[in-house]
């Protein structure tokens, strides 16, 4: 599904290309509502210009893993009855990361699209692939026992997961062009997720997931002729 989507958009952004309008690139991070973390990326994209004023665009966003600040506990079962003991308590910590796909359309205040300094805003939507992975410790809770090789995890407590969710939001922002130069830009966007889904227990008991969040990006805009 997210190879699909993801050729998807990178058709999109090779027709606009094509189509001699703009490309872009950036830095930024992303802020979950409440969320212990804040996940660094980087970020690509095209605009398409309707008129002077309005364009559509795409981006692609990737922001990097971060772990959680306080592990959690799994309990591990041992593989053969006769083990003693029979059932261990480990800790976990979970990384967790995105990779976006947004889309919408931007309407430019001031200047335009091309020129001088202009603010914009507009409406958007996204799509999020989120993977989640723990990290068990080799040893139980009170460092007695190692536990690889001789227990196992329960059925639905896998060391990876996916979640997939679709949002909706608003985004603002300001940007400059320079004259035979480009454009910088810097813009927040807000995303409420409407609709989302985890493959598993491992994706869905997550710390680090929130369906509201918050994106800000810096970057540099070059007009293709």
């Amino acid at each position: 599904m997210k190879k699909i989507v993801l050729l998807c958009f990178t058709l999109c952004m090779v027709q606009a290309i094509n189509a001699q309008v703009s490309i872009s690139a950036g830095t930024g991070f992303l802020r979950g509502f409440q969320s212990e973390k804040s996940f660094f990326g980087l970020h690509g994209g095209f605009e398409l210009p309707r008129n002077n004023d309005v364009t559509l665009y795409g981006r692609v966003g990737q922001y990097f893993a971060r772990n959680e600040d306080q592990a959690s506990t799994a309990l591990v079962t041992a593989q053969d009855f006769t083990t003693v003991p029979y059932q261990l308590q480990v800790n976990y910590f979970s990384s967790f990361n995105y990779t976006t796909l947004e889309g919408g359309t931007r309407y430019y205040i001031g200047n335009d699209y091309d020129n001088g300094f202009s603010g914009y805003g507009g409406s958007n939507f996204l799509l999020a692939f989120n993977s989640v992975k723990r990290d068990y410790e080799k040893t139980d809770i009170t460092g007695e026992y190692e536990w690889e090789g001789q227990y196992q995890t329960g059925d639905n407590e896998e060391t990876t997961g996916r979640i997939i969710s679709f949002a909706l939001g608003l985004q603002g922002g300001v940007k400059y062009t320079i004259p035979g130069t480009g454009t910088v830009y810097f813009d927040i966007s807000a995303q409420y997720a409407i609709a989302g889904v985890g493959n598993n227990e491992t994706a869905n008991n997550t710390n680090l997931y929130s369906p509201l969040y918050f994106i800000f990006n810096v970057g540099f805009r070059k007009d293709l002729y």
